[in-house]
């Protein structure tokens, strides 16, 4: 998972690079108010948050994947606050601000040895951390091209379905039963990116 989390990081920074991403900054993205330059602060975000973690206490019983994403939507306006102020910090060159902290997250969680975290939410295990994280550049990478109106961002096969498998187990988790989709399908009308009447949806 941590090397699949450095290969998605590494090809969306690319694409983002080339797009250019710079020249759409004010474009919105259908997420409230949040623009384009909002959006790929709030990727330097998620993949930054991996800087502050550390190990559990002794005991602690982590999360599942499900009950941690499930914190996300009470966090909102947290998350925005803090998306706002990453967003100053990077200014104009947001793509390189992105890979700077993405460099020290992953120095970070190099350098920590535990198999369960202590993370914003709560404790989770190392490799549900790590997909949280790959969960985040998978959906905001989506968001980003479409709305750019594009088809092309790099989101890695590999990391399409360990997502949409992620997702699909912290669905049956709520609901009981499997979803009848999945793919990028599903992991758009798992984000709440596509509506759904189904009222187990969205899931973050």
């Amino acid at each position: 998972m941590r090397s699949l989390l450095e290969q998605q990081y590494a090809a969306l920074a690319d694409w983002l690079d080339e797009v250019p991403v710079s020249a759409h900054l004010v474009e919105p993205v259908g997420l409230g108010d949040w623009t384009v330059r909002e959006l790929v602060a709030h990727l330097g975000l998620g993949i930054g948050l991996a800087r502050y973690v550390v190990a559990a206490p002794p005991g602690a019983v982590p999360l599942s994947l499900g009950d941690y994403v499930r914190a996300y939507p009470p966090a909102a306006d947290q998350i925005a606050g803090m998306t706002r102020e990453i967003s100053a910090e990077f200014g104009e060159d947001l793509v390189g601000g992105f890979r700077r902290t993405a460099g020290e997250a992953f120095a970070a969680l190099d350098r920590l040895d535990a198999e369960v975290y202590q993370a914003r939410r709560g404790p989770i295990t190392r490799e549900d951390f790590l997909m949280t994280r790959l969960l985040e550049l998978v959906v905001h990478g989506d968001d980003l091209q479409r709305a750019l109106g594009r088809a092309d961002a790099p989101l890695l096969p590999g990391a399409v379905v360990a997502v949409s498998c992620a997702l699909t187990v912290a669905y049956q988790e709520r609901a009981g039963v499997s979803p009848p989709w999945g793919g990028l399908d599903w992991i758009r009308r798992a984000a709440g990116r596509v509506a759904d009447n189904d009222p187990a949806l969205p899931l973050l």
